[in-house]
């Protein structure tokens, strides 16, 4: 027994699998979970090191399958975002985008993102393909677990550039081609993400063509669909068709009806999802509990203004007469009087406009400007290259709980893991970046009480690592990694608000990774126990 290294002692154990708490002991020995029991011998514990749980509640790590990453952990290897929530599992490559296969214009792209945001030279980003992406990270290390999704957007990019050309049958081959080359790497399947360029050009079939694969590899299909919100019914019976001509398991992206005009539709969502899996459809989805998104400051844009590249896109917006039509669509699209100030800034990286709009409203910004909230707009866009961020607050309270509520709706953060401090800083990120996990623990467990803890940390653990065929995580159980977070039900909490977003949370204790102390009472150790994980087919 001598072997054991590490044991939590009268800790209140939630397995993950949504049974009820229980008092008990874990046994930890390397990387793994080797026992739970209510009683431990004092030999089974001899030269372990004994970790007095009493009061508080020790769960799997938090697995977040819907995140965000692909420069980001190259530049800080910390992910003090994520593992300070908690989170010991991130699975990134959503709603379409990868830093793989990183050929022709997709290459183009990232070299001049390593660029602007980290001043890295193109021989930086030394790889082509997942595999070598992979060994990459491995040698750079993390804190936490990550595993990745291959997206259709880059394959479209890396085969197609970003014109909205339809894909000859050569283009299709070698799309299909590259994606099995990921998934055999270790991807965990195919991400779209049908609002943003290139992959917004794709027809159904071509979607369809690549979801069946996934399907013969045992892989998982996701989407940020092509809309959530005026055609939200279009695009969720699209998605399902997806899901049923291909045979794919299919994950469905940050779940909403967005903007008001839309918020009844929760009826029809409710319905169709709970019909289709009724009907045996292995559909799914995650949500962020929180009633605004965030994306590019330019995702307000009709999708003809992206073709080309961020290049053209760019021309377009200098253009006096082509901005007309630009401003009329948008204003016709979203009439309500407060569109702009619903709209808030986040992200910057021309430091000069940083601290003008990073925080703001862009109809603050315009007021101080005085130009129209479009020119504001418009300035922004242009002076920042195209590389700002924004938050727009357009969902309801009451349709986030109802989504909250379906048992098959997992907790994820859409957020890359960055820090409050270093290069992966944000002036003003969406507060989800800090406080996903303790939000959902907090503000809709112990306050609003919209389910059991228990069933919490289901979302958040078993139930994704099952979706994604993540091995031997989001459970404690004999045999499992030893991903573990200790925290006080009663006091866990998110910091972060959208006025002031970089906060950690509190009353996480400890955080475990693969059976290393990775937080400690909120500070981030040097440890770097995370693991690049792979989809075992």
């Amino acid at each position: 027994m001598s072997s054991i290294d590490l044991v939590f002692e009268n800790a209140s154990v939630i397995d993950g699998t949504g049974k009820s708490a229980r008092i008990a002991q874990v046994a930890v020995a390397g990387d793994r979970i080797v026992a739970v029991a209510e009683h431990f011998t004092d030999g089974f514990k001899n030269g372990a090191q004994r970790i007095n749980a009493a009061g508080k509640v020790l769960a799997p790590g938090f697995v977040d399958i819907h995140a965000h990453g692909e420069l980001e952990p190259l530049a800080d290897n910390s992910a003090a975002g994520k593992v300070v929530e908690g989170v010991t599992t991130e699975i990134s490559g959503n709603c379409g985008l990868t830093p793989f296969p990183l050929l022709g214009a997709l290459r183009t792209r990232f070299e001049k993102e390593a660029r602007d945001e980290y001043g890295w030279q193109p021989t930086v980003l030394n790889w082509s393909s997942a595999t070598e992406y992979f060994a990459t990270l491995e040698k750079t290390q993390c804190s936490i677990n990550r595993g990745f999704l291959q997206g259709h957007g880059a394959l479209r990019a890396a085969v197609n550039g970003y014109s909205d050309n339809p894909l000859g049958v050569e283009g299709k081959k070698l799309m299909r081609h590259l994606l099995e080359d990921a998934l055999d790497a270790g991807c965990f399947g195919l991400s779209t993400g049908l609002v943003y360029p290139p992959g917004c050009y794709a027809k159904h079939d071509e979607i369809v063509e690549l979801a069946q694969l996934c399907a013969e590899k045992n892989a998982l299909y996701t989407s940020h669909m092509r809309s959530e919100s005026d055609e939200l019914e279009a695009s969720i019976c699209e998605t399902l068709r997806v899901c049923k001509e291909s045979g794919a398991r299919t994950q469905i992206s940050h779940l909403k009806t967005a903007h008001q005009r839309n918020w009844h539709k929760i009826k029809f969502l409710e319905q169709t999802l709970l019909g289709a899996r009724t009907e045996g459809l292995d559909v799914f989805a995650d949500r962020y509990p929180y009633t605004a998104s965030s994306t590019g400051l330019d995702g307000i844009l009709p999708q003809w203004a992206y073709v080309g590249g961020n290049a053209e896109e760019l021309k377009r917006l200098r253009d006096d007469a082509i901005c007309a039509k630009l401003e009329a669509e948008i204003l016709a699209k979203n009439p309500e009087p407060d569109f702009w100030s619903r709209i808030q800034v986040a992200g910057v990286t021309a430091e000069h406009l940083r601290s003008e709009v990073a925080g703001r409203t862009i109809a603050d910004i315009s007021a101080d400007w005085r130009v129209t909230p479009f020119e504001a707009f418009r300035r922004i866009c242009i002076e920042d290259e195209l590389r700002t961020s924004a938050i727009f607050a357009t969902m309801c309270e009451e349709n986030l709980e109802t989504i909250l509520s379906w048992d098959f709706v997992m907790v994820a953060s859409d957020a890359t893991a960055r820090n409050i401090t270093g290069p992966t800083r944000v002036a003003a990120p969406h507060p989800r970046t800090f406080g996903t996990f303790p939000r959902m623990l907090a503000r809709y467990v112990r306050e609003k009480k919209i389910m059991s803890l228990e069933e919490a940390i289901r979302r958040m653990t078993s139930l994704p690592a099952e979706t994604f065929h993540i091995a031997n995580r989001g459970v404690i159980r004999p045999g499992a990694y030893a991903d573990l977070v200790l925290f006080d039900a009663q006091t866990v909490r998110d910091e972060a608000t959208f006025a002031d977003a970089n906060r950690f949370p509190t009353g996480i204790d400890r955080v475990y990774v693969n059976g290393k102390l990775a937080v400690q009472e909120g500070t981030v150790l040097a440890t770097r126990a995370g693991r690049v994980l792979r989809h075992a087919g």
